[in-house]
């Protein structure tokens, strides 16, 4: 099966490691597990994941911790924040820690499928909005480009006129 991408998933369960693993892998994904804020960093330093699943709660730290510091260590890496104490968290706290979607425990492998599409159809929309951005300015600039050699070519050729006609005074 094609790779669509690599994930790290961080959770002290290791029955939901195995089985959002076992999930993910069989859906073309590459897949790390870590159970703490501590080797999920050290995953982050060696590998360039596209996504992070991590729970909020861990041993060693909090989720929203490691969020902020997995983003600094690899920008482009997408995070989807999980707990199970959602009257504690909101997703309010997820976004302000940069995640790009929170999700409650417990939830199906279908849920999070598609929370994963739709974090890589955002991506591919500003990608396509930058792309789109830098057309516009090539374009832009060539209008310019073209409008000022066309008003250069009208005052070379008033220039050529006005030549012209002194030209004849001259020849009288």
């Amino acid at each position: 099966m094609d790779n669509k991408g690599s994930v790290i998933i961080v959770d002290d369960e290791e029955m939901l490691l195995d089985t959002l693993k076992s999930g993910l892998s069989s859906k073309g994904y590459y897949c790390e597990v870590a159970s703490t804020v501590k080797s999920a960093l050290e995953l982050i330093n060696k590998t360039s994941f596209e996504i992070m699943i991590t729970d909020v709660v861990l041993p060693d730290g909090h989720g929203f911790e490691l969020a902020k510091k997995a983003m600094r260590l690899n920008p482009g890496m997408k995070v989807i924040l999980m707990t199970g104490y959602s009257e504690d968290f909101s997703y309010d706290e997820a976004m302000e820690a940069g995640a790009s979607d929170f999700i409650k425990k417990p939830f199906s492998l279908k849920e999070l499928f598609a929370r994963i599409k739709h974090i890589r159809m955002q991506e591919e929309f500003l990608k396509s909005q930058e792309e789109l951005k830098k057309k516009v300015i090539e374009l832009e600039e060539f209008y310019n480009m073209a409008v000022g050699r066309e008003l250069r070519m009208k005052e070379l050729k008033n220039e050529i006129e006005r030549l012209r006609e002194e030209l004849q005074k001259y020849k009288k």
